[in-house]
């Protein structure tokens, strides 16, 4: 769906917008789905086109918008303008984003991120559970169905990987909503205030894979996670060394 498109629809936004609102500039590099800057007569808002495939199995974006609007009544995520029926697209506010750009460096915004994951983690909200081996399978099937062979060291991680996930699994490791993907370009805001965007990835799950996502793409080091969320070091190790291995499988699956 083009940008043009969505922005015919506007009357049907509602939320006191009185004219079509105007494209100001592409938002990110999303390789799944597209957003857009919009400039119009309530403030600045976000326009995302919604990409074919992108979520998670056994997911649909229903499950995304009912998390996203629990989140944004705790302040956790932007407040939704609107959500089209079709889930072609959506529409939110704009979050200026005034983050250092290492923002791991900045102990105040650290803070923040892993007080936002533990209020994502405490959302009561009815979704899907994901479930990881599924999750795993799938990638492999795409893997598998390419037209080159697995590379031969990410094939060596899939028996050890499976087996980190089952200790991990069998385990005392909570579990609850999780966002699932807390990459850096997926907090917004300023060291006085952030939030959490993009929710397509969030299902019940391991909340010890958004610490150990966070970990990695923070590349926080243990010491810090571990003292902000009581996890057992080895516990968090087997969890980073999935986390890692299930982006390499999305990103050799996706190419």
């Amino acid at each position: 769906m083009q940008p043009e498109r969505a922005l015919d629809d506007w009357r049907s936004w509602g939320a006191g917008l009185h004219a079509r609102p105007e494209l100001v500039e592409i938002l990110g590099d999303g390789r799944s789905n597209h957003s857009f800057l919009l400039d119009s007569d309530i403030g600045r808002l976000v326009l995302r086109i919604n990409g074919a495939g992108s979520l998670l199995p056994d997911t649909d974006r229903s499950d995304e918008i009912t998390v996203w609007q629990a989140a944004s009544t705790r302040g956790i995520a932007p407040p939704l303008v609107f959500v089209d029926a079709g889930n072609r697209y959506l529409v939110s506010a704009f979050i200026n984003n005034d983050l250092p750009q290492q923002p791991q460096n900045d102990p105040a915004v650290v803070d923040q991120a892993f007080k936002l994951l533990e209020s994502c983690h405490q959302l009561g909200v009815a979704v899907s559970q994901i479930d990881y081996f599924s999750h795993i399978d799938s990638y492999w099937k795409l893997i598998e169905a390419g037209s080159h062979p697995p590379d031969p060291g990410l094939l060596k991680q899939r028996q050890p990987m499976q087996r980190a996930l089952e200790a991990l699994i069998d385990s005392s490791a909570p579990v609850g909503l999780c966002h699932h993907d807390p990459v850096v370009p997926n907090f917004v805001g300023s060291p006085e205030r952030l939030y959490l965007i993009d929710w397509e990835y969030a299902a019940i799950g391991l909340q010890i894979m958004d610490y150990a996502a966070l970990a990695s793409e923070w590349q926080l080091d243990d010491a810090t996670v571990l003292a902000k969320t009581g996890i057992e070091p080895e516990m968090l190790t087997m969890a980073k060394a999935l986390y890692l291995y299930l982006c390499l499988l999305w990103d050799t699956a996706s190419t």
